[in-house]
């Protein structure tokens, strides 16, 4: 199994750190910084609690006064990169929660100092608060930062304002209107990087949850623009397409449903233990006298508590059938334990799904839930 990400903060990480920092801000006590990290409460501390654990104990010994603390993070961020730690890495979030803590009433040198803090770290859950705060202004520099020269500027320009960022914070003025972060978007939709475009992609597919034809008509125009903006509008689409949103199916030049002939599907196993895996099969068939694309995908109806079932759509694959081709599919479907799904003992139900258009349900019996 792999280790808890809260395991990155090991006694040696926080060293390197500290010496790292104090090469760049000679009045820190690292004896101190490191004793009120590692008090009596730290085992019993998750991920978050322990990141904000040390932007506590780094805020402790910054200087008073903010205009001074952001120069020494910016400072430290440079000296970071010299020592040679990763880039981007998750595992140093807890320096911009520092400005977070100092510079909620010092927003413009606040977003300095994230402007050059987010070259190393991403500061993706820290603008939020400025941006509810001052939703006007601040998509006002995010959109300046998407034409910035350095990616991890341009990345913060989509990722910071995306509507639905997982865990974190709400921007549900941004989710009834979108409409302050297009154009950072269209800044970014053919930007050279890969880092850059995924964030744009996502920011549609959240937009698209509330507003699928805004979306969808931003797909449309963009369609055709470049290679790279087409893997956006794609991967923007993800959402629509397991929905089995018509227009977006029609978009991406699906085959008609009506010509792929899906049969014999059969289950393997209609009962399985907790930890083992559904096994079905099925085939397909190209109808049509023309070459289709066809989208392969399943939904398995996970039960809930209450007895309802959930549906999630799980992607197979995509391709090409010939006329008159037919294909069979093999598949298993795990249940094994993650973090984001709860199992229940009892009935659930899986289908075939084929350019958007869901087939008959069949059951099976999911047992010895812990």
């Amino acid at each position: 199994m792999a280790d808890a990400l809260k395991n990155v903060y090991t006694s040696s990480f926080i060293h390197d750190f500290a010496l790292s920092w104090k090469s760049v801000y000679n009045q820190l006590d690292i004896e101190l910084f490191e004793r009120n990290i590692f008090d009596k409460n730290w085992k019993s501390l998750e991920l978050k609690e322990r990141m904000q654990k040390i932007a506590i104990s780094m805020h402790g010994q910054l200087p008073e006064k903010f205009e001074e603390s952001t120069m020494v993070l910016s400072r430290l961020c440079d000296g970071l990169t010299k020592d040679g730690h990763a880039i981007n890495s998750f595992a140093y979030m807890f320096i911009p929660e520092v400005i977070l803590m100092q510079g909620k009433n010092h927003t413009e040198h606040s977003l300095k100092c994230i402007e050059k803090v987010t070259q190393f770290t991403s500061c993706e859950f820290v603008i939020r608060p400025f941006i509810n705060d001052s939703n006007v202004i601040i998509m006002g520099q995010m959109l300046k930062w998407s034409t910035h020269p350095h990616e991890n500027v341009r990345r913060l320009a989509s990722e910071g304002c995306r509507p639905k960022l997982p865990w974190a914070m709400g921007l549900k003025q941004l989710q009834k209107d979108p409409e302050l972060i297009l154009p950072i978007l269209e800044n970014l939709k053919d930007d050279p990087s890969e880092f850059v475009r995924k964030s744009v992609a996502n920011n549609l597919n959240d937009i698209s949850k509330d507003h699928p034809e805004l979306v969808i008509a931003m797909a449309k125009k963009w369609k055709g623009k470049s290679a790279r903006t087409d893997w956006i509008i794609k991967h923007a689409c993800r959402t629509l397409l397991k929905n089995g949103n018509t227009s977006a199916i029609q978009i991406f030049d699906y085959a008609d449903p009506s010509f792929i002939e899906e049969s014999e599907f059969s289950l393997i196993n209609t009962e399985l233990n907790f930890g083992e895996s559904i096994h079905f099969t099925f085939n397909l068939k190209n109808n049509d006298t023309k070459v289709s694309l066809v989208r392969i995908e399943y939904g398995v109806g996970f039960l809930k508590k209450n007895g309802s079932h959930s549906i999630k759509v799980f992607k197979i694959s995509e391709r090409n059938l010939a006329p008159n081709e037919a294909i069979s599919i093999h598949r298993a479907h795990p249940f094994k334990p993650i973090s984001t799904r709860k199992y229940y003992t009892g009935k659930h139900f899986i289908h075939p799904i084929i350019n958007g258009k869901a087939s008959t349900s069949h059951a099976f019996t999911l047992q010895n839930v812990n």
